[in-house]
């Protein structure tokens, strides 16, 4: 009996995948012949958004790339720009966006950690993460107004300072966060490690 070719489409969007992907998977029979993978399969368009801004309109702009990440973006913006011009940011602007990616770099991590324990079917582990994350979250509140984007950057600094009090609210939730560490290390230990 012949085995014909079948073409298995997954994506543009898939409950398995993250960000917008497109694969064709050729198969024959129960063998994988091929696959052309088509990456960013959703174009979104910024660059040529981008044509049109001014550039204090680009940072605003540049921070809407990516929820998770958005700080990262446009801090890179704001640092490419003062690079390009030849501007220094005060010792203490530079400060705050170190404390703000690293706030963000938190979140990320969290984020991910609590997909992946959701997406192998471990709720209780989820739950637990998303309460760790909730903290920063928090801590991302108080200081910027918002859960989720941060605004913190204009060329040639940041938008505001980080006064004594928000800074003891940051270090109170990180004291939080760094205390379930440990917890949440034994739980992946426990369940997925081979000793």
């Amino acid at each position: 009996m012949k085995t014909c070719e079948t073409i298995l489409p997954i994506g543009p969007y898939h409950p398995a995948l993250i960000e917008p992907e497109y694969f064709k998977v050729h198969v024959k029979g129960d063998r994988v012949t091929d696959v052309e993978v088509n990456l960013g399969y959703n174009h979104k368009g910024i660059e040529k958004i981008f044509e049109e801004k001014t550039w204090p309109q680009l940072l605003s702009a540049v921070e809407r790339i990516c929820g998770i990440c958005n700080a990262a973006h446009e801090t890179c913006t704001a640092c490419a720009f003062e690079k390009l011009n030849k501007i220094r940011i005060p010792e203490r602007a530079s400060y705050i966006r170190t404390i703000t990616c690293e706030l963000e770099r938190l979140h990320s991590h969290m984020l991910w950690l609590g997909l992946y324990a959701e997406s192998i079917g471990f709720e209780t582990l989820f739950m637990h993460i998303w309460k760790v994350r909730e903290r920063v979250m928090e801590a991302s509140e108080e200081i910027f107004g918002q859960r989720v984007t941060r605004a913190i950057n204009v060329f040639g600094g940041v938008r505001w300072d980080i006064t004594p009090k928000l800074g003891r609210l940051l270090e109170e939730n990180i004291e939080k966060v760094e205390k379930y560490i440990p917890s949440l290390e034994k739980t992946f230990s426990r369940n997925f490690l081979i000793k």
